[in-house]
């Protein structure tokens, strides 16, 4: 299998002070923070800088800011061409906010590399800030003008006219004139004059029965294959023409998986030796892990419907990349059905 435009995801924090009610992982909100050694530090650079990395994500099980003193760090392990991207509440003061903007930008101008911040704007975070960062964001960055640095939005659930409106509304108490122009069903553009913010949707996961606006889990996925023009599998999809690559996914105690198959081990960056070559033979390697990454995730679930409790367990979590540890959680067995 030829794999190509790998996405890497890094967990650098489980400490979040949100208390978000749809949280998928406030059981694993501990006071624990990624703390990069000199094996650490070797197994992120050699994966940052790999040939056929597309993009490094930086996260959490938590809010990223509270260790940002380790994306920093991640930062400088770059060579130079390395998109980022940094998900994160934005809770902090303005003025903090701003000088962080400032040194990432520094940062990555001086590596060659661009980084995008996105910045939740749905309504499960906004209703937990006291300082709300989208307006005076999105104010920086059209002054400013950056040229390695950007901005975008994203919202946990599909209730797209509460984000539209907040963010309409919320650039207008900061003097600017946008509105929203709708790309697919799980993208938006937020438009100021002849610049715009990018606004991301993805399917609320374990949504309640009071929850609103969000799809089922065949119809979330038929969204992403209508966005992407071909069939949905596990690992990073690529438009048209371009290849599927591995969806790599670091937590913050170093544990290594690919995103949704986190039923199997991969290794840890404090303890193994990790590389995009030693991943992608993992994928040819593992059977389960084969079949989620060359069939498509909808042909799979389909092979194993009959099972007494699937349907109700795809129902419950309504995501795709969580499916599969629910499945195993339930009865590994079950996993043998897809293989």
């Amino acid at each position: 299998m030829k794999l190509d435009n790998h996405l890497l995801y890094i967990d650098i924090t489980h400490i979040c002070g949100m208390g978000c009610d749809f949280c998928m992982y406030s059981n694993r909100h501990e006071k624990v923070n990624m703390v990069l050694c000199d094996k650490s530090k070797m197994n992120l650079s050699n994966l940052i800088n790999a040939v056929g990395v597309k993009k490094v994500s930086i996260s959490g099980e938590g809010e990223p800011l509270n260790n940002i003193k380790t994306f920093y760090e991640i930062l400088q392990l770059s060579k130079g061409g390395i998109s980022f991207e940094f998900i994160t509440s934005g809770y902090l003061y303005h003025e903090k906010l701003l000088s962080l903007y400032i040194k990432i930008n520094d940062l990555i101008t001086k590596n060659g590399d661009t980084c995008n911040i996105r910045i939740s704007a749905d309504s499960h975070h906004i209703a937990k800030l006291k300082n709300k960062p989208h307006g005076v964001s999105a104010k920086y960055f059209l002054e400013q003008d950056l040229q390695y640095l950007t901005l975008s939005f994203r919202s946990i659930d599909l209730d797209k006219e509460f984000s539209r409106s907040y963010l309409v509304e919320e650039l207008k108490r900061y003097g600017i004139n946008s509105h929203i122009e709708a790309i697919s069903l799980l993208e938006d553009k937020l438009v100021v004059g002849e610049r715009h913010f990018n606004v991301d949707y993805k399917n609320l996961v374990w949504p309640s029965s009071s929850s609103k606006n969000f799809l089922d889990l065949r119809g979330y996925i038929d969204a992403i294959e209508q966005k992407y023009g071909k069939r949905f599998t596990l690992g990073s999809l690529g438009k048209l023409p371009d290849l599927n690559g591995l969806d790599i996914t670091i937590k913050p105690n170093g544990n290594v998986f690919f995103y949704g198959i986190e039923c199997v081990d991969l290794g840890n960056i404090y303890n193994d030796t990790i590389s995009i070559d030693f991943l992608i033979q993992k994928v040819n390697d593992e059977p389960l892990i084969k079949a989620l990454y060359s069939t498509p995730f909808t042909d799979l679930l389909d092979k194993i419907s009959m099972h007494k409790h699937v349907e109700e367990i795809v129902k419950k979590v309504n995501n795709p990349y969580w499916v599969i540890k629910e499945l195993h959680k339930h009865d590994s067995c079950l996993l043998d059905g897809i293989i």
